[in-house]
């Protein structure tokens, strides 16, 4: 069975997100089981356990955000986006679902929302808000070119000697990345790729001035090269997704071996 272009980035996200939130404070023994479900991706039944929380807890967010995150698991994206604008409008700095949020303004299309969301997210940063870190990475879109499933995750710092700002991810059947593409630094990356060097992703952040120069870059296992250069500074994310995407479609359809 193939995945949908959009059904991947539920699933990752997800995993994500679980283990952010666990993370982040504890959770209800109650609750276990629901978010037992959430990871093993068994998104009805997970649903159906927080469903029944809330109604012996009546408006406890922990049960309303798991319900959002079911509809999420089932691809149900609208209904998830209603669930979660539930949570924010209750808990106005509950981030997992502000997060949340950007992922299905992705799925939908609604790039104004989506916009909107990581505005919230880089101002909470931005202000030193509790709960949430400018060192996070987010997942934040996922599609589809070619049969090829790309997942994007921003950094809210830029990461590595290249100063990436975001990473188009593309997986193979291993689950390993098999190619990936970054809107980085331009200068930070040619210095990078010196000889005999290995290109990694997410490496430890280093103090940079701003960056005037942005290149969207591709790296493989065997190659690597400039897709599209941004001398005048940071484009915007609906802007390099255009670009990547007709370059991916532009260039020789990935054959399997």
């Amino acid at each position: 069975m193939k995945l949908h272009p959009r059904h991947g980035i539920a699933a990752i996200a997800l995993s994500a997100l679980i283990a952010t939130c666990a993370a982040q404070r504890p959770i209800p023994s109650e609750l276990l089981p629901a978010h037992k479900a959430l990871e093993d991706k068994h998104y009805q039944q997970a649903e159906d356990l927080f469903a029944a929380y809330l109604k012996t807890h009546p408006g406890n967010i922990d049960a309303e955000e798991g319900i959002g995150d079911a509809k999420l698991g089932l691809h149900q994206y609208e209904a998830a986006e209603l669930q979660y604008r539930t949570v924010v409008a209750a808990q106005p700095e509950f981030w997992l679902a502000h997060k949340n949020l950007v992922i299905v303004e992705a799925a939908l299309g609604r790039w104004e929302e989506f916009d909107r969301e990581r505005a919230v997210l880089r101002g909470a940063r931005e202000r030193g808000a509790p709960g949430i870190s400018t060192r996070e990475s987010d997942v934040i879109d996922a599609f589809n070119v070619h049969g090829q499933h790309w997942i994007v995750r921003e950094y809210y710092e830029p990461v590595g000697r290249s100063l990436t700002r975001y990473n188009f991810e593309s997986f193979g059947p291993d689950g390993r990345v098999r190619e990936y593409v970054s809107l980085e630094s331009a200068d930070a990356a040619r210095s990078a790729l010196t000889p005999n060097t290995d290109v990694h992703i997410g490496a430890t952040p280093r103090t940079e001035p701003v960056i005037k120069d942005f290149a969207l870059n591709f790296y493989t296992g065997k190659s690597h090269g400039t897709i599209k250069q941004y001398p005048h500074g940071e484009p915007s994310y609906e802007q390099v997704r255009a670009d990547l995407r007709h370059w991916l479609l532009a260039r020789p359809t990935p054959t399997s071996k």
